[in-house]
């Protein structure tokens, strides 16, 4: 089995802690750190979702190997060992684990763009407002 990389995903944030960070105001500067943030914790979290499913991969391939040459049995007996094996059983638990951050990530981040859209729309109507109702 090969080493893999690395990759730091975020501690996911609650929503309590999401509606804390978005921009309260359209503020272009304080939009793109949010949305740039987000997305890129939902890239690497991707990337670690991946990683893991390759790993799962990885794993059960040199389980069901290594059960089929020491048990001397059939390579459906010894993928069905394998599928009970605790390394195997390991490494899907964090796959699961690496999946649900990645849809927590990918749902926080299109929450904050949808949100961040809303602040330009409201930006504009106010803009539209203010030039209709601005007496000369």
């Amino acid at each position: 089995m090969s080493s893999k990389v690395e990759w730091k995903v975020p501690m996911a944030w609650s929503l309590d802690e999401f509606n804390q960070n978005k921009p309260k105001v359209f503020d272009p500067e304080a939009i793109s750190r949010f949305l740039n943030f987000l997305d890129r914790s939902r890239d690497t979290a991707e990337i670690v979702f991946d990683e893991s499913k390759d790993q799962v991969n990885e794993v059960f391939d040199f389980v069901s190997l290594e059960k089929k040459s020491n048990n001397n049995v059939s390579m459906a007996e010894a993928k069905a060992q394998a599928t009970t094996d605790k390394r195997y059983i390991e490494v899907k638990e964090k796959h699961r684990k690496s999946k649900a951050l990645h849809l927590y990530w990918k749902s926080l981040a299109k929450n904050g763009w949808s949100h961040c859209e809303n602040l330009k729309q409201q930006s504009i109507n106010q803009l539209a407002i203010d030039k209709l109702t601005r007496t000369n």
